[in-house]
């Protein structure tokens, strides 16, 4: 699997970038004298659909550039790490509100863990249909 493509580095440091404004807005939004969960979730919301613009832009420059085969578990897997690490070098660096909990940050990580080891299931099952990342259909027509 050929990981570390330019879009997909273009998309890793995109997401970084959102990810730490996310984080940094977060951290203030909760550090406030009253916590406002419309203005978290809203703000979660906006980030959310700013990371599947991000994967939807990158992806389908990579699909054009490199007939890579599945290349949604790529990006899947390049946003876990990113968002996941990024959660966690917050914490680690004191950053954080103090009313932030880590937990959140392992169940996080736990069940968006499991969500793509069956990810990965189903992209180890459909790459019995590949030939060096392009489908059979494309190499043989």
């Amino acid at each position: 699997m050929k990981l570390c493509t330019k879009n997909s580095i273009r998309f890793a440091l995109s997401l970084l970038i959102a990810t730490a404004l996310f984080r940094y807005l977060l951290s203030s939004l909760l550090l406030g004298p009253t916590i406002d969960s419309q203005s978290i979730a809203l703000l979660a919301i906006v980030y959310g659909i700013m990371a599947f613009i991000f994967g939807w832009y990158f992806g389908k420059k990579d699909f054009e550039s490199l007939p890579l085969y599945d290349v949604g578990f790529r990006f899947h897997l390049l946003t876990y790490l990113v968002c996941n690490g990024y959660a966690y070098f917050w914490f680690l660096s004191g950053l954080t509100a103090t009313n932030e909990d880590i937990a959140i940050v392992h169940y996080t990580a736990i069940f968006w863990g499991i969500g793509l080891l069956v990810h990965s299931f189903f992209y180890l099952q459909s790459r019995k249909e590949v030939i060096d990342g392009m489908h059979k259909g494309e190499i043989f027509e």
